[in-house]
């Protein structure tokens, strides 16, 4: 019932976003070793929330509530990656996805605006084929052509678009994740903290 709804933004004041690979370990120096990759790589996030009122707490905490723990995902941007880091694209209006390539880790945008740049780091993100959210980052810089269309290396691989609106975006692109932990909550004297774990969900 209260899958993907989108989390509060306000009073974060640290979110880690950490890369995870699901690899064989290396067991020799020697150059000899493969690596195989045993599942898909995910996204994992710790955030920290100051709450700043009553009313900002309450509102944090039943968001929290309505996960019930992991049943629930929710959706999230990255608070300092909101916007790409190109100054000329200044929305996402047009921008549509033309293709995508898993195996080469690659997705390819129109309407991306002709000429206009995706950074190391910018964040994508669009709705996928099952109604999750996938979010991934820019890993090479590249540049659309003249007729806007740009082919960017991201991570984690990309997942099939949904058919009828993918609605990608550049600006508060938004990762769909479940809790891992049960979150904590520190109650004091005008001191209330709220810390949580969750990792991404991949459908």
């Amino acid at each position: 019932m209260f899958d993907e709804e989108q989390a509060p933004s306000y009073g974060i004041t640290e979110a880690t976003w950490e890369r995870n690979e699901n690899q064989t370990a290396t067991f020799s120096n020697d150059g000899d070793a493969d690596i195989m990759e045993i599942a898909d790589p995910f996204w994992t996030i710790d955030v920290r929330v100051a709450v700043l009122s009553r009313a900002h707490f309450d509102h944090w905490d039943s968001f929290l509530a309505r996960r019930n723990l992991s049943e629930s995902s929710f959706t999230i941007w990255r608070s300092l990656r909101v916007r790409p880091r190109d100054p000329l694209i200044v929305n996402d209006t047009g921008l549509v996805i033309t293709s995508y390539n898993p195996a080469a880790s690659t997705l390819t945008l129109g309407g991306y605006g002709a000429g206009r740049a995706a950074h190391y780091g910018d964040m994508i993100g669009y709705r996928t084929a099952a109604n999750g959210y996938w979010a991934g980052q820019v890993q090479a810089p590249a540049v659309a052509d003249g007729a806007g269309a740009c082919t960017v290396s991201v991570w984690p691989r990309p997942w099939a678009p949904h058919a009828a609106a993918p609605a990608p975006k550049r600006f508060y692109a938004l990762g769909e994740f479940r809790l891992s932990k049960k979150p904590k909550v520190k109650e004091g004297f005008n001191d209330w903290d709220i810390r949580f774990e969750a990792e991404q969900v991949l459908r």
